[in-house]
């Protein structure tokens, strides 16, 4: 399997303006609207330089969460924490994660486990840190909801 060397692309990563184009996250705001608890510790898996955690930070703003994100890049994250200083941004692997049992509410990843080589580790280390009626949502490549895609263009192929 291909792997991506995220430190080389780091520093472009966001000139791709499809990647900034980050609605708020209706599945968050539904957990939180269900909730009975007042306060929510929230994890973004593999979070790059940090597009969905700064945008979700502005949305949410007056819901008070603690914001976490974990990536295996430096580069990526020295990125993230160049325009974030609301979150706690770690360094780490999502097959390995450093976080306590029970410690997220709401754990996101948003087009990355495709890259994850050890899957099933991925998700025990989710299941092992979500509290007890948390959740998780994978968002990961989907091909009808991007019709730009170079493959598209490049093909002239139509859904």
């Amino acid at each position: 399997m291909k792997q991506t060397d995220y430190s080389q692309i780091a520093p472009s990563y966001e000139k791709n303006l499809f990647r900034l184009n980050v609605p708020p996250d209706n599945d968050l705001l539904d957990f939180i609207y269900r909730s009975p608890c007042s306060s929510f510790q929230v994890l973004d898996l593999a979070c790059g330089t940090g597009i969905y955690l700064r945008k979700q930070i502005n949305f949410f703003k007056h819901v008070d969460i603690a914001w976490h994100g974990l990536d295996a890049s430096e580069d990526m994250l020295n990125i993230a924490k160049e325009k974030i200083a609301d979150a706690s941004l770690l360094k780490g692997l999502a097959e390995c994660l450093p976080y306590e049992s029970a410690s997220f509410d709401f754990i996101v990843s948003n087009y990355a486990f495709h890259h994850f080589v050890k899957k099933q580790e991925v998700l025990n280390e989710i299941t092992r840190t979500l509290k007890q009626h948390g959740v998780c949502k994978i968002h990961n490549i989907s091909i009808q909801d991007m019709p730009k895609w170079w493959v598209f263009q490049l093909f002239s192929l139509c859904l």
